[in-house]
């Protein structure tokens, strides 16, 4: 599997104290260069996007606007917890051109790996066309599943999301598109306020998109009754042709970030499912974006379960279905929706996507 890092990501300064730093990429690098199956991973650097490539999600005044904050070298707040400083216009940039990176490769037609994961900073699914918000500079989900559409000629993309906060500015960047089928788990109420199950879409985007908006405390039950009863047969009508994540670990229980209760064998759990289905309907394309996660021993621990939930699933061709995932996994019956703390918002999520 790929990896996608460089050092300069580090550069990218939030303001003192803040959760959104350098040391969290910097104890993922130390767990991945000390980690037993580090020869299965093979690390990348980026390059950086253009300006134009930016201009594929972001206007262009407000693209402008963070290149000439940057230059001024002082800190800037676009609002309370965003920060612009001296290096973050090309951090920005970096951050989008290392998914761009990873594409490439996974496209490439060489067959060495088919999945990457982008190590990058700054995070992005909080950015709209025109403005960042909530630690995010430029939306990398969003400028990924365009650069795929135009580099690649992808058609349909499916985006699956598990910051624990809502990626409310991906899912109004292709709130009307049908060619992006964007998926949430989420904490919720909680930041930014949005991501509940009635916001389907609108337009030619009406059902494409899908919120599982949880309450506090909710465990990985509910994410698998989710994975297992609704988006695989929602995925499995959909027919995506590449499969893009973006990577939030602050649902983790230990994370200050959230009140949410996932553990590293959670999101190991996940991505199997979610290899087992790319492999299923994406010839195994994958990429995953790095976006939240600030304890960070958990979210190193969590990034390595990440990747190993990629690699085991891709060792184990038998799967053939939903029941011998859930064998292979030890899935109990405290999955089933009616056994699970958000019962009631998974029921009516199976009346509305009809699945």
């Amino acid at each position: 599997m790929f990896v996608i890092y460089d050092d300069f990501y580090l550069n990218h300064y939030n303001g003192p104290s803040h959760p959104e730093n350098a040391g969290r990429l910097a104890a993922i690098k130390q767990a991945l260069d000390g980690w037993e199956f580090k020869h299965k991973i093979v690390f990348k650097e980026p390059g950086f996007a253009s300006g134009r490539q930016i201009e594929m999600v972001h206007d262009k005044s407000y693209i402008q606007k963070i290149m000439d904050l940057s230059e001024n070298k002082e800190i800037f707040y676009l609002d309370a917890d965003t920060a612009v400083t001296g290096d973050t216009y090309r951090c920005a940039c970096l951050a989008a051109g290392g998914c761009f990176e990873g594409l490439d490769l996974i496209f490439s037609g060489r067959d060495e790996f088919n999945r990457f994961f982008a190590l990058i900073r700054p995070p992005g699914h909080h950015a709209f066309k025109d403005r960042g918000s909530g630690f995010c500079i430029f939306n990398n989900m969003a400028l990924s599943a365009r650069y795929a559409r135009e580099k690649h000629g992808i058609k349909k993309i499916a985006v699956l999301d598990f910051d624990a906060h809502h990626g409310n500015g991906t899912q109004e960047i292709f709130y009307d598109d049908c060619a992006v089928f964007y998926i949430s788990f989420h904490q919720y109420p909680h930041y930014p306020g949005t991501g509940n199950y009635t916001e389907t879409g609108r337009g030619r985007g009406e059902g494409f998109n899908l919120n599982f908006p949880f309450a506090p405390q909710t465990g990985d039950q509910d994410y698998l009754a989710a994975m297992i009863d609704i988006i695989i047969p929602v995925v499995e009508r959909y027919n995506p042709d590449l499969f893009l994540v973006s990577a939030g670990y602050d649902s983790h229980h230990l994370d200050a970030m959230s009140s949410l209760n996932l553990t590293e064998e959670s999101y190991y759990k996940i991505m199997y499912i979610l290899s087992y289905l790319s492999r299923k309907y994406s010839k195994g394309r994958m990429g995953i974006l790095l976006e939240g996660g600030y304890n960070y021993d958990a979210t190193a621990k969590s990034v390595l379960e990440t990747i190993k939930g990629c690699l085991d699933e891709n060792d184990s061709p038998e799967i053939g279905d939903s029941k011998n995932l859930e064998e292979k996994l030890g899935i109990s019956g405290d999955h089933v929706i009616g056994n699970v703390r958000n019962t009631e918002v998974l029921s009516s999520i199976k009346k509305i996507f009809k699945v």
